[in-house]
């Protein structure tokens, strides 16, 4: 992405007596990206442009701004997404900005529909996907234009239930239902026969009735996906207003219902539903993205703000990658009142089943939608702002979704310039395994991993390679090349054990570059052919169930999107076929607590001055709090040594015999205590330590 590229991410680029300069004008995605890199703008420029333009195989897909707007790039089920030009022309009813906080020079902003005061929900239910129905009536009793008629402010057709000469019509009990398509807050509801020069029936309206609501949530749903309706929110048995404005407390809503309750006739002309403050859900699909080759993934970032409190509204972002333009498979039910369902992807006349002949489905009819993993295709990935995508490569498409949540009416969020990084990869795949494929929590194992390349189109090959561990590795003995025949081609032997070894660790044409507590890095001689297999030999201990060994191929150092293995059969030499570890399932998060000297005598002599503590943090699938302290034998707290968020691996501290005050403690025993707080429970473990003088 050099100066074309620069220019649509907002950096101007200009050239003055050969000296290459540019001014930086963050515009979210790319500015995310940069600060990710630890380069925070605005910089005088050579060395953001070449941060930037390192190679031309790297570059940035961006959706939102100019090139490709949110509105021409995807599709908003339910239809309440609102596109935004500038967040600060949003008030509420006082006049106050409703976003109060943002980036203001970002423009195109996608959010969810917020609802003005006079603003006629019903006037886009069908548009929704949602619908109007009277179930309690046969089809020659309920005209399609008529039921209509009640939501499109057409006041020329009213849904007529008046008593005319040679029509019998019995209205007890009619009821109206309406599905919104979407949920929204509602605080009014208007209806009211015709009362225009043209159809002046003012005097038949409903005489009695019974209003119900409900919010859409699957607890409040029938199996069938019909609304419980209860009690009524409001209710009139002697209605004597033409035009009802019913005003309700504010609430969530998705279905409503009227009803008859008396045997007078009527006509219902319009139905008007009014509300306020953003609605409680919202989607935006993004179009099946064509990267024009195959591509790998690099990070995904978005410029984001909140309105409200933020404890009241989240987003969530999901993506897929695949083969072909069809991400999904639609499934019918040909079966449909059989004892059980026949699902088939096809139509009724043996066609391939497309979304739009799906969505014209009843719901009865309609079955389940899957990926097409024929074409490539996985299910949605959840993903974190500024995270490495995950999601398989090298594929050619792309697809994202957000979906908003808020909890209340004032509450929500929006986005702007969401954009993932990519690049062509340096070889076609990498099929990877490891071994063994079980081990004990916590137990240094030696490993063996296996990465076989496939590169029948001739790409460029890779220098580095990354394997993702879950914890810091103890050693690394060997890594070996072999040609597609089994034979070697090059290797290195590393002499094990990393303790106390100064990184690059250079041998031969091999090094080490880095060993961190969750990946190590190795520099090779360049691969690029096919069949070749990379063979690595190492330690590692593992502390959760299913700890996956990811492998990461880049072209060379300066390139920052890998190529990821794939799990598979990489070797004769294994049948794993996978890059998984398991270890037995076990319930408890803290290892043992070890302490080493158990008897330590910290006078400055440079001898067992201090005591080795460490224990292991396993079967946790997030961060949580841990602290470690020293109590003696009274139970009083003599020092708190630590106290930090961990995740499963081996942690390692020292106690040097000082208490809080930073004075040495009295000679004695003393207790180390290790205190988890997982989300299930708080778990404890304790060892003694003797100190002498």
């Amino acid at each position: 992405m050099c100066h074309s590229e620069a220019r649509k991410a907002g950096i101007s680029v200009a050239i003055e007596e050969s000296v290459l300069t540019m001014e930086y004008r963050p515009t979210g995605l790319l500015f995310k990206l940069l600060q990710t890199l630890h380069i925070v703008p605005p910089l005088p420029i050579l060395l953001l442009l070449l941060s930037v333009c390192s190679t031309s195989a790297q570059d940035v897909f961006t959706v939102g701004g100019d090139e490709r707007p949110w509105r021409d790039s995807g599709t908003t089920p339910g239809g309440v997404i609102d596109f935004v030009e500038q967040l600060g022309t949003i008030e509420d009813a006082n006049g106050e900005k409703v976003f109060t906080v943002g980036l203001d020079s970002l423009q195109n902003w996608i959010m969810p529909l917020r609802l003005r005061s006079d603003f006629n929900i019903s006037l886009g239910v069908l548009e929704r996907g949602g619908s109007v129905d009277v179930p309690g009536l046969d089809a020659s009793q309920k005209s399609p234009e008529q039921l209509e008629g009640m939501l499109n402010g057409d006041h020329r057709v009213a849904f007529d239930r008046k008593f005319v000469a040679g029509r019998i019509v019995r209205n007890n009990g009619v009821t109206i239902r309406i599905d919104l398509g979407a949920r929204f807050g509602v605080d009014r509801i208007v209806f009211y026969p015709r009362m225009t020069e043209s159809f002046p029936f003012g005097n038949e309206f409903m005489r009695g009735y019974e209003l119900f609501l409900n919010d859409g949530l699957q607890q409040n749903l029938y199996a069938s996906g019909q609304p419980i309706f209860t009690s009524p929110v409001q209710r009139d048995p002697d209605n004597r207003e033409a035009k009802v404005d019913a005003q309700i407390n504010p609430q969530f809503v998705r279905f409503l219902q009227l009803k008859s309750i008396t045997t007078l006739g009527f006509e219902v002309d319009e139905i008007e539903v009014y509300g306020r403050g953003f609605v409680p859900t919202a989607s935006y699909v993004s179009n099946v993205l064509d990267l024009g080759e195959e591509v790998v993934w690099g990070r995904i970032a978005w410029s984001e703000i909140t309105a409200g409190n933020s404890a009241d509204s989240k987003i969530e972002i999901r993506v897929r990658s695949g083969q072909d333009t069809t991400p999904d498979v639609f499934f019918r039910n040909a079966n449909v009142g059989g004892r059980q369902p026949e699902y088939v992807p096809t139509d009724s006349e043996g066609n391939t089943l497309t979304e739009e002949a799906f969505e014209k489905l009843t719901k009865n009819q309609q079955g389940p939608i899957k990926a097409d993993t024929d074409n490539g295709w996985v299910q949605w990935q959840l993903v974190g702002n500024g995270t490495q995508l995950t999601v398989p490569a090298p594929r050619r498409y792309f697809q994202f979704r957000i979906d908003f949540t808020n909890l209340s009416l004032d509450a929500s969020r929006a986005v702007a310039d969401l954009g993932f990084e990519f690049a062509r990869p340096p070889v076609d795949r990498i099929v990877a395994e490891v071994a063994p494929p079980r081990t004990e929590v916590g137990k240094q194992t030696t490993f063996t991993y296996f990465a076989r390349v496939a590169n029948t189109t001739g790409r460029p090959g890779f220098t580095r390679f990354e394997i993702e561990t879950p914890a810091r590795i103890a050693a690394l003995h060997s890594v070996e090349i072999q040609d597609g025949a089994g034979n070697r081609l090059d290797g290195a032997e590393f002499g094990g054990d990393l303790a106390g070894v100064s990184l690059p660790l250079r041998v031969g044409s091999f090094s080490i570059e880095a060993v961190e507590d969750d990946h190590f890095a190795l520099n090779l001689p360049l691969i690029n052919a096919d069949g070749t297999l990379l063979k690595i030999v190492f330690d590692a201990a593992v502390f959760r169930y299913g700890t996956r060994f990811q492998g990461r191929a880049f072209a060379d150092a300066s390139v920052q999107v890998p190529l990821q293995t794939e799990g598979g059969d990489a070797s004769a030499e294994q049948d794993t076929d996978e890059l998984l570890v398991r270890i037995p399932v076990g319930s408890r998060v803290a290892g043992p607590l070890a302490i080493q000297p158990r008897t330590f005598t910290p006078n400055g002599d440079g001898t067992n001055d201090v005591a080795e503590i460490s224990y292991a943090v396993q079967h946790l699938l997030e961060l949580s709090p841990s602290e470690v302290s020293i109590y003696d034998l009274t139970g009083g707290r003599v020092r708190r040594l630590n106290s930090v968020e961990v995740q499963n691996g081996r942690v390692q501290l020292q106690w040097d015999g000082r208490g809080d005050d930073d004075r040495l403690v009295p000679p004695g025993i003393y207790l180390a205590v290790v205190e988890i707080r997982s989300d299930r429970e708080t778990e404890r473990r304790f060892n003694s330590v003797s100190v002498v003088y």
